[in-house]
């Protein structure tokens, strides 16, 4: 976590709050495409934390803003103070206690032990991958540390982490975060929210609404669940375990799939535009993925973009190490069109 960019991201923010609050709604919808253009929802967290600001004016400020930023966005806001811990792990990894976001030098200062600031990160957030169940000494050892660790840096880790959550949280925040029961240690879910529930529960919401209801009903759900996803699961966090792979995977798997409902969706509504930028979105992530590659030849078919169909065609075989004599529904679609 560098604070360099942190101080550009609250500084951008800086400038677009009086936007946000122009009488015109020219200039608010203005603000906020630069706001989610440049931060994404992070501009969210950081209007957030201005709610509990000591100054009743930039507390007001915050609040307006936020309103204007969710009218324009479309995404849903959160208007409650942060309260405890908060920690965002689908992109870059960022902790913030009460209300105040963790940089490098706040987790090296706190760490008058050997034990380094990265490891720290690292603990933090296997215990809270890891959840109720919680971790083993040995758990965290071989996550962390692989054949590295012992018990010694393990300890003092752990209390790096609790000094930490200490100095900006306070002693009764740490003492009920860190838990050490039936020789488990466990990061309470209760005194921390994560992005990782906030986007899991809103595809849960969206995969629901559409199942209930329709397509077109649960597209604007899905849009919002993949606002939530800034990157793979603690892709920036050295962490060694089969089980942090798998939920990365699943995760990535689900917003794969709720940006291929939303391709699904603009294309019955004539949106090619849109459904192949949606295609494009997700292929970065996984160029092999055969449901937005067959929306995106779809698209650009229809379009009579013929080159460019060939093109996205051929980079799904060299990526998907398919042959074009292979049974793949992308090449079974392509011998069809042809």
């Amino acid at each position: 976590m560098s604070s360099a960019p942190a101080k550009t991201d609250t500084n951008i923010v800086d400038l677009c709050v009086p936007l946000l609050l122009h009488p015109d709604d020219l200039v608010q919808r203005q603000a906020t495409l630069v706001l989610m253009t440049t931060l994404g929802t992070r501009a969210f967290t950081l209007l957030r934390r201005r709610l509990s600001d000591s100054d009743a004016r930039i507390r007001c400020e915050a609040e307006q803003a936020l309103r204007s930023l969710e009218r324009h966005s479309g995404q849903p806001a959160d208007y409650r103070p942060f309260r405890g811990m908060h920690i965002e792990c689908l992109g870059a990894f960022r902790v913030y206690i009460s209300n105040h976001e963790l940089f490098p030098q706040d987790w090296a200062q706190t760490n008058s032990s050997r034990a380094g600031a990265r490891k720290v990160q690292s603990v933090l957030a296997y215990l809270m991958h890891c959840g109720n169940r919680g971790a083993s000494s040995e758990d965290l050892l071989a996550a962390v540390w692989g054949t590295d660790g012992n018990h010694s840096a393990l300890a003092r880790t752990l209390s790096a982490l609790r000094r930490t959550i200490e100095r900006f949280g306070g002693v009764e925040l740490a003492e009920r975060a860190l838990l050490y029961t039936g020789d488990r240690y466990i990061l309470s879910p209760a005194v921390y929210t994560s992005d990782v529930h906030m986007f899991s529960q809103s595809l849960h919401i969206a995969e629901q609404t559409e199942d209930e209801h329709d397509l077109a009903t649960a597209a604007p759900m899905y849009r919002n669940a993949c606002a939530l996803y800034s990157g793979n699961y603690m892709a920036t966090i050295g962490i060694t375990a089969d089980d942090v792979d798998e939920r990365r995977t699943d995760l990535l798997n689900g917003f794969l799939n709720a940006l291929e409902r939303q391709a699904e969706h603009a294309w019955r509504e004539g949106d090619d535009e849109r459904c192949i930028a949606l295609c494009r979105t997700g292929l970065k992530f996984d160029p092999s993925d055969e449901h937005l590659m067959l929306w995106l030849l779809r698209c650009l078919a229809r379009q009579r973009r013929n080159h460019e169909m060939v093109r996205a065609y051929f980079r799904y075989l060299r990526s998907s190490g398919v042959s074009p004599d292979d049974d793949d529904p992308v090449v079974r679609w392509m011998h069809a069109y042809r």
